[in-house]
């Protein structure tokens, strides 16, 4: 087998696995112990697929358009799957990066003080506004006492999809 004939194997071998990994998602999840540790948890083989498809690129381009000879065409190739591979690793890690972090739950307001936006009477809900991460909030509340509109509240529970409050000592 000639070193083109390679080259073109490994191109078409990473740029199929590739493709095949980004539509077919997790098929290759049994080569994730191929980790390497570098910090964030992403899946480690489409970074060796683009390595793949760049070695057997940068041979080929090296090879037929630069004319370079067998011994600097896999040089190249080398230098290809590097850097093609940094890359792939930086866009992964910045798109990990990118991802949504755990969601917002009703417990996490436990503790805050609101306001009640409409009055809560014994036996019926009302509305409180909740300043929580910078965002205003607005949920459903019940209270064992009658909460008028403008009142200060605390969050004592959270209880489904509706807060449980009480009048606030004033501070």
């Amino acid at each position: 087998m000639s070193l083109e004939v390679a080259y073109w194997i490994a191109l078409g071998v990473g740029t199929g696995f590739l493709v095949l990994s980004m539509i077919l998602g997790d098929v290759f999840e049994f080569l994730d112990f191929l980790d390497f540790g570098l910090g964030d948890s992403f899946a480690a083989t489409p970074v060796l697929f683009t390595g793949l498809a760049a070695f057997g690129g940068g041979g080929l381009l090296s090879l037929n358009a630069l004319g370079f000879g067998a011994g600097a065409s896999i040089v190249a190739g080398l230098v290809s799957s590097v850097l093609a591979g940094g890359l792939a690793t930086a866009l992964f890690a910045a798109l990990h990066r990118q991802e949504a972090g755990p969601g917002f739950t009703l417990d996490q307001l436990i503790g805050a003080r609101g306001r009640c936006t409409l009055a809560i009477t014994t036996g019926k809900q009302g509305k409180v506004a909740i300043l929580h991460d910078g965002m205003t909030r607005t949920h459903s509340a019940s209270s064992l006492q009658e909460i008028a509109v403008g009142e200060d509240v605390v969050v004592d529970d959270a209880v489904g999809n509706s807060l449980k409050v009480s009048p606030a000592s004033p501070s």
